[in-house]
Order: C-alpha cells, then structure tokens, then sequence
C-alpha cells in the first residue's frame, strides 16, 4: 500500500514539474516576444499561447473540447 501512494505521489510530482517548467518556458519566450517591434511581437507571441493542456493534447495527437 504505501508503494502505490509513493509512485502516485511521485507521478503526481512530475506531472506538476512538467507543467511548471513548460509555464516558466512559455514565460521566457513571451518576454523575448516584448523586446520586438509589433509586427514582429504579435508573430512572436502567437507562438506561445497554448496553454500546457493544448500542448500535451497535440504532443498526444489529441485535441481538447473547448
């Protein structure tokens, strides 16, 4: 019993790092995406504004009901 709570734990652990680190990323590159002219930001900034959900549905070849 207490390895199934440990690897739930531990899933649960790495699933919210992934999430945090994809949000930190996401993060940086709309912050470089500020330091451009707006022609160039709105191109820059469209690139990154899937949310983690989006991303792993497409890495998934999965789409979410919106």
């Amino acid at each position: 019993m207490k390895l199934i709570i440990l690897v739930f734990i531990l899933f649960s652990v790495v699933s919210c790092s992934k999430k945090a680190l994809y949000t930190n990323l996401q993060y940086n590159h709309t912050s470089a995406c500020e330091k451009l002219k707006s022609n160039q930001y709105e191109d820059c900034m469209s690139q990154y504004s899937d949310s983690y959900e989006d991303y792993t549905a497409k890495r998934q070849g999965t789409t979410l009901n919106k």
